[in-house]
């Protein structure tokens, strides 16, 4: 377009825009205001339809105008406005949908999600997210049968659901993304549902159901997200996996069998580890006289949450250090517990050796500051290219700084770094810190 065409005024410059760019521009609008250019017709001439067409559709509380102080005074209303406009939209429009967002917190609606699931499989819909944002606490939504029918889904996010395969569910052969968070569904279920996706890639598991046996297989799983509370047991089978977030805790142990064998022994390809709950290292401990039989030799990145003072979880830390010969970084935390405080010093294998690692972080509440101070001894005894040894003591004690600043280092680059928090200096946020070298 030239200067002269740019400065006269009333030149209509959008209204013969490509089909695929308008959609593109509609589809970053609110779905109310898309569906508004409609009524512009005057002054968006070949816009009056474009609307119908868009492939992503995202619903949620500002999709219709509803004061604030009402959406929750009122909810069957506001969620009655809402399906009514949902349904209007689908029914109107005329071409494919990749992508459907009903993130509107207000309640679900379990006949209207089968009545959009069904617009849904004809229109060749790749990617499903229902989050649940604000229903925490209230009724699970049933997953509608027909969604199960859906085959050209890539992509699915769903919360606070209930999930039961029909008999007939030959599996999503195009899924490679799945996150399913506050998830009630049946020991079979989840196996099957997992096994029956073999592109899966990336999944996100989060199960309300307790005392649950997991098992997980997915041989072309890259990413791993799983949190299970008062789990019986959890049995991996990941070995392309790169990355694992765990979280575990339970009440209730093993009858047999190795529960760190059965949920690290397929996981050969690991970068990054991370066993986030207080309490997954005593829940891996048991069976833990069975050694790990692979080593992770990809694994740079371990984060691990465990009690100095504990003589099972200190085995199965041990175990993790002397198969992960190329780790680079380590963090830690840890919490006082009230089991098995002891000496520990005669358990750590003086023969580990860290030959790359580079970074450990360790932050937490100590009951025994004497464990700690062992565990700290060791790690700096271990890490002869070590640079930054970075901890956070949530109470002081001068006496187990000094006696850390004695500790033998392996590397003469290794500097120890106390950091202390803001919150007892000044209002500011405990999440804050500041740093000083010990020496």
């Amino acid at each position: 377009m030239n200067c002269e065409s740019r400065s006269m005024p009333g030149v209509d410059r959008i209204s013969d825009l490509p089909r695929e760019l308008k959609e593109n521009i509609l589809v970053r609008l609110p779905a109310k205001e898309a569906v508004r250019t409609c009524s512009h017709a005057a002054c968006l001439a070949n816009w009056r339809f474009a609307w119908s067409s868009i492939p992503e559709l995202v619903y949620n509380k500002h999709s219709i105008s509803t004061p604030k102080r009402l959406r929750y005074k009122n909810r069957a209303e506001v969620t009655m406005k809402m399906v009514k406009f949902v349904d209007k939209f689908l029914s109107l429009h005329d071409g494919s949908i990749s992508k459907f967002v009903n993130a509107d917190v207000i309640e679900r609606n379990n006949k209207a999600l089968n009545r959009w699931m069904r617009v849904l499989s004809r229109k060749g819909i790749e990617k499903i997210i229902i989050p649940a944002e604000e229903l925490y606490g209230r009724k699970k939504w049933k997953v509608p049968p027909v969604f199960w029918n859906l085959k050209c889904l890539k992509e699915v996010v769903l919360e606070h659901c209930v999930i039961k395969l029909p008999q007939a569910f030959e599996g999503f052969k195009l899924l490679k993304s799945l996150s399913l968070k506050q998830l009630d569904i049946s020991d079979n279920d989840l196996t099957n549902l997992i096994a029956s996706c073999p592109p899966l890639e990336i999944l996100v598991l989060s199960i309300a159901r307790s005392g649950m046996n997991i098992i997980i297989d997915a041989l072309k799983l890259k990413h791993l997200r799983f949190s299970c509370y008062y789990v019986k047991h959890v049995n991996l089978r990941a070995p392309s996996a790169v990355k694992a977030v765990l979280y575990l805790s339970t009440d209730l142990l093993s009858p047999c069998g190795s529960n760190l064998t059965d949920l690290l022994n397929c996981l050969p390809k690991l970068e990054i580890l991370e066993l986030r709950s207080p309490s997954i290292l005593r829940y891996l401990s048991y069976g833990c006289d069975l050694e790990l039989s692979i080593k992770f030799d990809h694994l740079k990145n371990l984060y691990i949450h465990m009690n100095f003072g504990c003589q099972r979880e200190a085995a199965v830390v041990r175990q993790l250090f002397r198969r992960a010969p190329n780790l680079e970084e380590l963090s830690v935390s840890t919490l006082p517990k009230s089991y098995d405080i002891g000496n520990n010093l005669e358990k750590w294998d003086q023969s580990i050796v860290f030959e790359h690692l580079k970074f450990v972080k360790i932050r937490g509440l100590f009951k025994s500051y004497e464990s700690a101070l062992l565990f700290f001894a060791f790690l700096l005894a271990s890490t002869p290219v070590l640079e930054s040894f970075r901890f956070y003591l949530e109470v002081e004690n001068p006496e187990f700084l000094q006696k850390l600043a004695q500790l033998k280092r392996a590397s003469e680059k290794a500097k120890i770094y106390n950091s202390e928090s803001f919150s007892r200096k000044s209002e500011l946020s405990p999440y804050l810190y500041f740093n000083f070298c010990v020496i």
